[in-house]
Protein backbone atom coordinates (compact mmCIF):
# COMPACT_ATOMS: atom_id res chain seq x y z
CA UNK A 1 0.00 0.00 0.00
CA UNK A 2 1.56 3.49 -0.68
CA UNK A 3 1.97 6.33 1.80
CA UNK A 4 -0.78 8.09 -0.48
CA UNK A 5 -3.55 4.98 0.13
CA UNK A 6 -2.43 4.27 3.80
CA UNK A 7 -2.42 8.21 5.21
CA UNK A 8 -3.79 9.95 2.51
CA UNK A 9 -1.03 11.93 1.70
CA UNK A 10 2.30 11.92 0.31
CA UNK A 11 5.29 14.59 -0.37
CA UNK A 12 7.41 14.37 -3.41
CA UNK A 13 10.79 16.06 -3.63
CA UNK A 14 12.66 17.62 -7.25
CA UNK A 15 14.17 14.15 -6.82
CA UNK A 16 10.78 11.85 -7.46
CA UNK A 17 8.15 14.34 -8.06
CA UNK A 18 8.68 13.06 -11.76
CA UNK A 19 6.96 10.12 -10.80
CA UNK A 20 3.97 12.26 -10.97
CA UNK A 21 4.60 14.64 -13.39
CA UNK A 22 4.96 13.13 -16.87
CA UNK A 23 7.83 14.37 -18.78
CA UNK A 24 7.27 13.63 -22.54
CA UNK A 25 4.05 13.45 -22.65
CA UNK A 26 0.18 15.30 -21.26
CA UNK A 27 -0.95 13.87 -18.02
CA UNK A 28 -3.49 14.23 -15.40
CA UNK A 29 -2.91 13.95 -11.66
CA UNK A 30 -4.93 11.42 -9.98
CA UNK A 31 -5.07 13.39 -6.88
CA UNK A 32 -4.64 17.36 -6.12
CA UNK A 33 -1.35 18.54 -5.52
CA UNK A 34 0.48 21.60 -3.96
CA UNK A 35 3.56 22.39 -6.29
CA UNK A 36 6.03 24.89 -4.29
CA UNK A 37 8.82 25.96 -6.05
CA UNK A 38 12.03 27.15 -3.44
CA UNK A 39 14.27 27.68 -6.42
CA UNK A 40 14.79 27.35 -10.28
CA UNK A 41 11.82 27.34 -11.98
CA UNK A 42 9.25 25.12 -13.72
CA UNK A 43 7.06 25.48 -16.75
CA UNK A 44 3.30 23.70 -17.26
CA UNK A 45 1.19 24.04 -20.09
CA UNK A 46 -2.57 23.59 -19.15
CA UNK A 47 -5.80 24.88 -20.85
CA UNK A 48 -3.77 27.77 -23.27
CA UNK A 49 -1.16 28.96 -22.29
CA UNK A 50 2.00 28.21 -20.47
CA UNK A 51 2.46 28.65 -16.75
CA UNK A 52 6.12 29.28 -15.20
CA UNK A 53 6.75 28.87 -11.45
CA UNK A 54 9.85 29.95 -10.37
CA UNK A 55 11.59 30.95 -6.80
CA UNK A 56 9.05 31.28 -4.08
CA UNK A 57 6.04 30.53 -5.83
CA UNK A 58 3.20 27.51 -5.94
CA UNK A 59 0.38 26.21 -7.42
CA UNK A 60 -2.55 23.55 -6.75
CA UNK A 61 -2.81 20.90 -9.95
CA UNK A 62 -6.35 19.52 -10.08
CA UNK A 63 -7.28 15.59 -11.52
CA UNK A 64 -10.24 17.69 -13.68
CA UNK A 65 -6.73 19.42 -15.93
CA UNK A 66 -4.64 18.20 -18.05
CA UNK A 67 -1.29 19.55 -17.60
CA UNK A 68 2.10 19.17 -20.01
CA UNK A 69 5.79 19.60 -18.88
CA UNK A 70 7.31 22.82 -21.13
CA UNK A 71 10.83 22.82 -19.38
CA UNK A 72 13.01 22.45 -16.02
CA UNK A 73 15.96 24.66 -14.77
CA UNK A 74 18.77 22.49 -13.33
CA UNK A 75 18.73 24.25 -9.89
CA UNK A 76 14.81 23.06 -9.75
CA UNK A 77 14.01 22.92 -5.83
CA UNK A 78 10.56 21.69 -5.27
CA UNK A 79 8.31 20.03 -2.58
CA UNK A 80 4.84 18.82 -3.68
CA UNK A 81 2.20 17.89 -1.23
CA UNK A 82 -0.37 15.04 -2.92
CA UNK A 83 -3.40 14.36 -1.27
CA UNK A 84 -6.38 12.83 -1.17
CA UNK A 85 -9.70 14.97 -1.44
CA UNK A 86 -12.17 12.46 0.85
CA UNK A 87 -8.79 13.21 3.59
CA UNK A 88 -9.31 17.02 3.57
CA UNK A 89 -12.80 16.27 3.99
CA UNK A 90 -12.60 14.16 6.89
CA UNK A 91 -10.54 16.21 8.88
CA UNK A 92 -13.07 19.06 8.19
CA UNK A 93 -11.13 21.97 7.85
CA UNK A 94 -12.21 25.63 6.86
CA UNK A 95 -10.73 25.07 3.66
CA UNK A 96 -13.33 26.45 1.00
CA UNK A 97 -11.63 29.93 0.55
CA UNK A 98 -8.26 28.41 -0.18
CA UNK A 99 -9.66 26.09 -2.71
CA UNK A 100 -12.47 28.76 -4.22
CA UNK A 101 -8.89 30.94 -4.88
CA UNK A 102 -6.52 28.58 -5.51
CA UNK A 103 -8.76 27.82 -8.51
CA UNK A 104 -9.20 31.18 -9.80
CA UNK A 105 -5.62 31.93 -9.81
CA UNK A 106 -5.05 28.22 -11.69
CA UNK A 107 -7.79 28.29 -14.29
CA UNK A 108 -6.06 32.08 -14.96
CA UNK A 109 -2.73 30.34 -15.51
CA UNK A 110 -1.17 32.19 -12.22
CA UNK A 111 1.37 30.99 -9.64
CA UNK A 112 0.73 31.96 -6.22
CA UNK A 113 4.18 34.33 -4.85
CA UNK A 114 5.41 33.97 -1.15
CA UNK A 115 7.18 36.15 0.87
CA UNK A 116 10.59 34.74 1.40
CA UNK A 117 9.48 33.94 5.07
CA UNK A 118 6.47 32.27 4.13
CA UNK A 119 8.12 29.94 1.91
CA UNK A 120 10.74 29.16 4.21
CA UNK A 121 7.79 28.36 7.13
CA UNK A 122 5.72 26.38 4.94
CA UNK A 123 8.84 24.47 3.75
CA UNK A 124 9.71 23.64 6.93
CA UNK A 125 6.48 21.76 7.77
CA UNK A 126 6.06 20.31 4.63
CA UNK A 127 9.66 18.75 5.61
CA UNK A 128 8.68 17.68 8.99
CA UNK A 129 5.61 15.98 7.61
CA UNK A 130 7.31 13.99 5.24
CA UNK A 131 10.15 12.88 7.92
CA UNK A 132 6.95 11.61 9.89
CA UNK A 133 5.43 10.02 6.49
CA UNK A 134 8.38 8.42 6.14
CA UNK A 135 10.27 7.48 8.63
CA UNK A 136 10.27 3.68 9.47
CA UNK A 137 10.59 3.72 13.37
CA UNK A 138 7.42 2.47 15.24
CA UNK A 139 4.62 5.25 16.08
CA UNK A 140 1.76 3.99 17.95
CA UNK A 141 0.19 7.46 16.41
CA UNK A 142 1.37 8.21 13.42
CA UNK A 143 -1.76 8.59 11.20
CA UNK A 144 -3.17 11.13 13.87
CA UNK A 145 0.48 12.76 14.07
CA UNK A 146 0.30 12.90 9.87
CA UNK A 147 -3.93 14.24 10.37
CA UNK A 148 -2.39 17.25 12.99
CA UNK A 149 0.58 18.44 10.56
CA UNK A 150 -1.23 18.32 7.80
CA UNK A 151 -4.31 20.42 9.34
CA UNK A 152 -1.18 22.88 10.61
CA UNK A 153 0.10 22.58 6.61
CA UNK A 154 -3.57 23.75 5.55
CA UNK A 155 -4.14 26.41 8.06
CA UNK A 156 -0.56 28.10 7.11
CA UNK A 157 -1.38 27.80 3.99
CA UNK A 158 -4.95 29.35 4.31
CA UNK A 159 -3.88 32.27 6.56
CA UNK A 160 -0.81 33.09 3.78
CA UNK A 161 -3.23 33.13 0.82
CA UNK A 162 -6.27 34.83 2.88
CA UNK A 163 -4.02 38.37 2.81
CA UNK A 164 -3.95 38.07 -1.47
CA UNK A 165 -7.61 36.55 -1.02
CA UNK A 166 -9.30 39.40 -0.30
CA UNK A 167 -7.06 42.17 -2.19
CA UNK A 168 -7.31 39.66 -5.47
CA UNK A 169 -10.35 37.69 -5.67
CA UNK A 170 -12.75 40.40 -4.14
CA UNK A 171 -11.40 42.58 -7.13
CA UNK A 172 -11.51 40.33 -10.15
CA UNK A 173 -12.72 41.85 -13.04
CA UNK A 174 -16.08 41.37 -14.64
CA UNK A 175 -14.42 39.83 -17.67
CA UNK A 176 -12.03 38.01 -15.21
CA UNK A 177 -15.39 37.07 -13.82
CA UNK A 178 -16.72 35.51 -16.94
CA UNK A 179 -13.37 33.67 -18.50
CA UNK A 180 -13.32 31.93 -14.77
CA UNK A 181 -17.04 30.81 -14.93
CA UNK A 182 -16.50 29.90 -18.64
CA UNK A 183 -13.60 27.81 -17.68
CA UNK A 184 -15.39 25.96 -14.65
CA UNK A 185 -18.52 24.85 -17.14
CA UNK A 186 -16.23 23.82 -19.66
CA UNK A 187 -14.62 21.51 -17.47
CA UNK A 188 -17.83 20.01 -16.00
CA UNK A 189 -19.67 20.15 -19.41
CA UNK A 190 -16.91 19.73 -22.32
CA UNK A 191 -17.59 16.21 -23.09
CA UNK A 192 -21.04 16.57 -24.01
CA UNK A 193 -21.38 20.67 -25.03
CA UNK A 194 -19.14 22.31 -27.23
CA UNK A 195 -21.20 24.76 -28.94
CA UNK A 196 -20.20 28.61 -27.22
CA UNK A 197 -23.82 29.57 -27.69
CA UNK A 198 -23.95 27.33 -24.83
CA UNK A 199 -21.72 28.54 -22.50
CA UNK A 200 -22.93 32.32 -23.50
CA UNK A 201 -26.08 31.61 -22.57
CA UNK A 202 -25.44 29.68 -19.23
CA UNK A 203 -24.18 33.61 -18.33
CA UNK A 204 -26.98 35.04 -20.06
CA UNK A 205 -24.75 37.31 -22.33
CA UNK A 206 -24.42 37.09 -26.08
CA UNK A 207 -21.88 34.56 -27.82
CA UNK A 208 -19.96 37.72 -29.37
CA UNK A 209 -19.75 39.15 -25.95
CA UNK A 210 -18.72 35.82 -24.68
CA UNK A 211 -16.08 35.13 -27.71
CA UNK A 212 -14.29 38.68 -27.48
CA UNK A 213 -13.73 38.75 -23.71
CA UNK A 214 -12.03 35.37 -24.19
CA UNK A 215 -10.28 36.75 -26.83
CA UNK A 216 -9.27 39.52 -24.68
CA UNK A 217 -8.17 37.32 -21.59
CA UNK A 218 -6.42 34.52 -23.28
CA UNK A 219 -5.82 35.55 -26.61
CA UNK A 220 -7.46 32.56 -28.15
CA UNK A 221 -11.02 32.36 -28.97
CA UNK A 222 -13.34 30.62 -27.01
CA UNK A 223 -14.11 27.78 -30.14
CA UNK A 224 -9.97 27.43 -29.65
CA UNK A 225 -10.06 26.76 -25.60
CA UNK A 226 -13.13 24.24 -26.09
CA UNK A 227 -11.08 22.29 -28.69
CA UNK A 228 -7.98 22.96 -26.87
CA UNK A 229 -9.78 20.92 -23.78
CA UNK A 230 -11.14 18.23 -25.58
CA UNK A 231 -7.68 17.61 -27.50
CA UNK A 232 -5.93 17.62 -24.44
CA UNK A 233 -8.62 14.74 -23.20
CA UNK A 234 -8.24 12.58 -25.86
CA UNK A 235 -4.12 13.09 -25.70
CA UNK A 236 -4.21 11.75 -22.48
CA UNK A 237 -6.54 8.69 -23.01
CA UNK A 238 -4.54 7.67 -25.81
CA UNK A 239 -1.58 7.91 -24.11
CA UNK A 240 -2.03 6.19 -20.61
CA UNK A 241 -4.95 3.91 -21.83
CA UNK A 242 -5.29 0.72 -23.96
CA UNK A 243 -8.91 1.83 -24.78
CA UNK A 244 -9.59 1.20 -28.73
CA UNK A 245 -10.20 4.73 -30.47
CA UNK A 246 -13.63 3.86 -30.56
CA UNK A 247 -14.01 3.85 -26.97
CA UNK A 248 -12.31 6.82 -26.70
CA UNK A 249 -14.75 8.73 -29.38
CA UNK A 250 -17.62 7.93 -27.09
CA UNK A 251 -15.83 8.87 -24.24
CA UNK A 252 -15.32 12.25 -25.47
CA UNK A 253 -18.94 12.94 -27.29
CA UNK A 254 -18.36 12.19 -30.74
CA UNK A 255 -21.10 10.47 -32.83
CA UNK A 256 -18.73 7.97 -34.25
CA UNK A 257 -14.77 7.08 -34.54
CA UNK A 258 -14.84 9.13 -38.28
CA UNK A 259 -15.71 12.13 -36.52
CA UNK A 260 -13.21 11.97 -33.97
CA UNK A 261 -10.57 11.41 -35.97
CA UNK A 262 -11.16 14.24 -38.35
CA UNK A 263 -11.35 16.38 -35.71
CA UNK A 264 -8.31 14.95 -33.86
CA UNK A 265 -5.99 15.02 -37.58
CA UNK A 266 -7.94 18.64 -38.07
CA UNK A 267 -6.31 20.02 -34.93
CA UNK A 268 -2.90 17.42 -34.74
CA UNK A 269 -1.91 17.02 -37.48
CA UNK A 270 -2.24 13.51 -37.37
CA UNK A 271 -4.97 10.48 -36.53
CA UNK A 272 -5.26 9.35 -33.22
CA UNK A 273 -3.38 6.26 -34.13
CA UNK A 274 -0.38 8.17 -34.93
CA UNK A 275 -0.25 9.56 -32.00
CA UNK A 276 -0.57 6.70 -29.56
CA UNK A 277 1.97 4.73 -31.81
CA UNK A 278 4.44 7.56 -30.56
CA UNK A 279 4.23 6.11 -26.58
CA UNK A 280 4.36 2.77 -27.62
CA UNK A 281 7.82 0.61 -27.14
Amino acid sequence: MSVLEKFGVEIFTQHNIFERISTEKPFRPDNPAFIFVKSGKIKLRQHFSDLELSENMFMVTDPQTVYEMVSVSDDFQSRMVSYKREFISALSLKFNRLIGYRYFRQQMNKGVPFLEDEMEAVWRSVNFLKYILDSEAEMIYKKEMVEHLFSVFCYQMAGIISKEDNNSLSQMSRQEEIVFIFLNDLAEHHLTERAVEFYAERQSITTRHLSSVIKSITGKSAGQIIALIVINEARVLLNSSKKPVSEISSILGFSDQYSFSHFFKKHLGMSPSQYRNQFES
